[in-house]
């Protein structure tokens, strides 16, 4: 933690104290006694440096939400640039990132925020979030769980925290964190995927098909669900039904491929038990 605020103070005084020396080079002026007006390049230049430090303006910031995501992670990668201490810039910059497929960057972001603001459920939850989409439950754990403390009714809170659960290897503990987000976010396609996909991890393929085929029938069910569904089927032995959800959403031969590796898997095994037995 201690380089970690000192890394952060140290870029944001290089950032700053250009601006206090030319403050004071301002002051020194005017002690000086020299009445002269300024000219038209040194207002240029005024101006100039006003807008590279100033943060945009709290419309812009609002607006910015309907741009595209590229150009809104342009927007918030600049001003995050301007001042590291903007809590609300490295909080939208670790989510834009996040969303762009780079959980490390946004895990870093969030992170060195949470040097100046603690106990901000936002930033902790984006730090647990990235985290735990780089795979790496095990320090997502800790942010997870303080964010829930701070906001007990964030259900994206507990289902990254069951997923963090999950990675580690607690399915039990998985099981209660998205039993808590469902309980928040009730018919969430999302937390009952998640929850069949701990069930058939743990062995349990009937609940595992109860929650899935429950996610399934969602309206905003995402097409990872059906295949999910058609996993579990897959794993029962039950290639047809497997084969019929999966083709809702891929093309034929893919759907057959899946399915064959599927039983592939399945039956390797009870090969090499007959030839051991024998």
């Amino acid at each position: 933690m201690g380089l970690v605020n000192h890394n952060f103070m140290r870029a944001f005084v290089m950032r700053i104290v250009p601006l206090f020396q030319y403050a004071m080079l301002g002051a020194g002026l005017i002690l000086g006694g020299c009445a002269t007006a300024p000219t038209q390049e040194e207002d240029a230049l005024t101006a100039s440096l006003v807008r590279d430090i100033a943060p945009q303006t709290k419309e812009a910031r609002e607006t910015i939400g309907r741009q595209d995501v590229l150009t809104q992670a342009a927007f918030w990668a600049k001003e995050y640039d301007k001042n590291p201490a903007d809590r609300d810039a490295a909080l939208a910059l670790a989510r834009i990132v996040r969303t762009l497929g780079n959980p490390e960057r946004a895990a870093e972001v969030a992170s060195l925020a949470l040097t100046l603001y603690p106990k901000d459920a936002d930033l902790l939850l984006v730090t647990g979030q990235a985290l735990v989409e780089n795979a790496n439950g095990g320090s997502a754990i800790g942010f997870l769980q303080s964010a829930i403390a701070l906001s007990p009714a964030n259900w994206r809170a507990s289902l990254a925290l069951g997923v963090a659960f999950d990675q580690v290897g607690k399915p039990i503990q998985a099981r209660a964190a998205f039993n808590r987000a469902l309980a928040l976010q009730p018919n969430n396609p999302g937390i009952l995927s998640n929850l069949g996909l701990n069930y058939a991890a743990d062995g349990d393929l009937a609940m595992a098909e109860r929650y899935l085929r429950q996610a399934v029938t969602q309206p905003d069910a995402p097409i990872q669900a059906r295949q999910n569904l058609a996993l579990v089927l897959a794993l029962q032995g039950r290639f047809d039904d497997a084969k019929a959800v999966a083709l809702e959403d891929l093309p034929a031969e893919q759907a057959s491929k899946n399915i064959e590796i599927v039983r592939a898997m399945i039956v390797r095994p009870r090969r090499w038990e007959m030839l051991r037995d024998e």
